[in-house]
């Protein structure tokens, strides 16, 4: 059996020295007969296992319920000439395969409950016939380290071998739309996460037979796993947004599809992450008194302003959590803010917060005259220098040009050592912040590995 790991390209091209290479594919569910029917036509022979014997038996006649009589033929075809086979016995198809791809999801149980288990069985039935040299596909859908937890620790304990040394793991997961086969599929962005740069190359290599657009590669799963499934929770929240829109307009004898036509030509910029405006949350409740008016009780939206105000508090804490580990506290820190603060504004607000809690702050903002701040005037710094000179910690709120590029030498020289960034913008690289002394703290950014 040929070993996967370390797979160069003469070894898979031209198409002919393929067929010395067995794909198994465990779940022959719309995810697995896409993958099953692709690299079948991409010149690799294909071995299908499922727990239902009825779907294996369909597929043998060229048959399969989830898409047209097209694909029908085209699995027929495959099936006839060998390419496609099935096995009853997931540890049989395991074997004879040098490239195993699983993609079962979890379940959903009555009290909405995940049930893994049929992921875990299958996982043990490979790991007991697990060789050297193979690589497994994860292809479902993983909750946030379940790969790394759960079905890498099932394979290394049952087969004895160790992930990297001895086989490859990686992740693989397939988004698509109900009964969209063939060039909705080979046509996705498609990303692989594992541990190993050259496994997730041999892995790449046996994906661009198949798919038509460049492949990314993430050397982390969680990262993976996270952006799959908040892809999946971003979708459901739209959704949500499109639900409540559409009561309202029935209650105001509108078409809700009219008016999202309009909206759709007007989008706004991407928002900041602090940065709401008055004006913005007087247009806010604006709209909330005109929903209260028609009695629609929609929920989203009074939900997703108490998230977005809760922001200014969660930064003040950020700020709190960093000055603790440079043994300082709020109370009496000097606090340099960078960014658009707009009066009234979230930004603002902040200002108000952080005295509040006893801290001396002062604030640079490179666009914004100092006539225009009214309540702030008295923090204004007319320059970057002047703004962190004697600080504890620096609280960067949005990205300008002359402050994406801060230089940590001088900053370390002007500011009150050892000192804090809090980087909400995002645009700070933690590492040369930290090489300079620097204590790093962002919102959305988790603890450096």
């Amino acid at each position: 059996m040929p070993s996967i790991l370390g797979l160069k390209p003469d070894d898979i091209n031209p198409v002919e020295k393929r067929a010395k290479y067995t794909i198994g594919i465990i779940g022959c569910g719309q995810v697995g007969f896409q993958f099953a029917i692709a690299f079948a036509e991409a010149g690799f022979k294909v071995i299908c296992t499922d727990e239902d014997q009825n779907l294996l038996r369909l597929i043998t006649k060229g048959k399969i319920p989830y898409f047209g009589r097209e694909i029908e033929k085209r699995l027929n075809s495959n099936v006839k000439r060998g390419k496609i086979k099935t096995e009853s016995e997931i540890k049989t198809a395991a074997a004879n395969s040098d490239i195993i791809v699983l993609t079962i999801s979890p379940q959903i149980n009555t009290r909405n409950k995940l049930n893994f288990s049929k992921i875990e069985r299958s996982c043990k039935l490979v790991g007991e016939v697990l060789n050297q040299g193979m690589l497994f596909i994860y292809g479902g859908t993983a909750s946030l380290g379940y790969i790394e937890n759960n079905i890498k620790e099932i394979l290394e304990n049952t087969s004895g071998l160790t992930t990297t040394k001895d086989f490859g793991l990686v992740y693989s997961p397939i988004q698509f739309e109900n009964n969209q086969f063939s060039e909705f599929f080979i046509n996705q962005k498609l990303t692989l996460a594992g541990f190993d740069k050259s496994i997730l190359k041999s892995a790449e290599l046996i994906f661009q037979t198949v798919m038509k657009n460049e492949i990314d590669i993430v050397v982390d799963f969680k990262k993976l796993e996270a952006a799959v499934l908040f892809s999946i929770i971003k979708n459901d929240v739209y959704l949500a947004f499109a639900n409540e829109i559409a009561m309202i307009c029935e209650k105001s004898n509108l078409d809700y599809f009219e008016v999202m036509k309009i909206v759709e030509k007007h989008k706004p910029k991407d928002p900041e992450i602090i940065g709401v405006t008055k004006e913005e949350k007087n247009n806010f409740f604006m709209f909330l008194e005109s929903e209260e008016n028609i009695n629609t009780n929609v929920k989203l939206f009074r939900i997703a302003r108490k998230i977005n105000e809760g922001i200014t508090i969660h930064s003040t804490k950020l700020a709190q959590k960093a000055l603790r580990i440079c043994g300082k506290t709020l109370r009496r820190a000097k606090i340099s803010i960078f960014g658009s603060i707009k009066p009234k504004s979230s930004g603002a607000e902040l200002i108000k917060l952080l005295e509040k809690k006893g801290a001396k702050t002062s604030l640079y903002d490179p666009f914004c005259p100092k006539g225009y701040l009214k309540e702030n005037t008295r923090v204004f710094k007319k320059n970057l220098n002047e703004a962190v000179e004697g600080t504890d910690c620096l609280i960067i709120l949005n990205a300008h040009n002359n402050i994406n590029n801060l230089n940590f030498k001088k900053l370390r020289a002007r500011m009150k050592m050892p000192a804090a960034i809090i980087d909400i913008a995002g645009i700070i690289e933690r590492k040369k912040a930290e090489k300079e002394g620097f204590i790093y703290c962002g919102l959305g950014r988790g603890s450096e590995k």
